[in-house]
């Protein structure tokens, strides 16, 4: 793993967000988990170019469900996981972790 890389992972491996759910949804979509990866990274490598965010499927309101991303990060296309940590009621926790 590149040391760019590395740098990236750890900066979104710590990081916990906390997501009410519309309606009846058991779901954060997936659209708003691909704005938080992005906005995540930004924060934590200002200097690095991001491009186009992926994920994969809508993120599902169960402890241990994973939505595998991609995001292209300095012309180079790295994977991570959002992975929900905790759900109560509407609540869904979820932090990101390398794919």
């Amino acid at each position: 793993m590149s040391p760019a890389r590395r740098s990236l992972a750890a900066a979104a491996a710590g990081v916990v967000l906390i997501f009410g759910l519309a309606g009846c949804s058991k779901e954060v979509d997936n659209g708003q988990v691909e704005k938080q990866l992005k906005s995540v990274l930004q924060q934590r490598a200002p200097n690095a170019k991001f491009g186009k965010v992926e994920c994969h499927d809508d993120l599902k309101a169960e402890k241990g469900a994973k939505a595998d991303c991609d995001i292209e990060v300095n012309g180079t296309k790295q994977k991570f996981d959002a992975v929900v940590t905790s759900v109560d009621g509407d609540k869904v926790t979820y932090n990101f972790e390398p794919g």
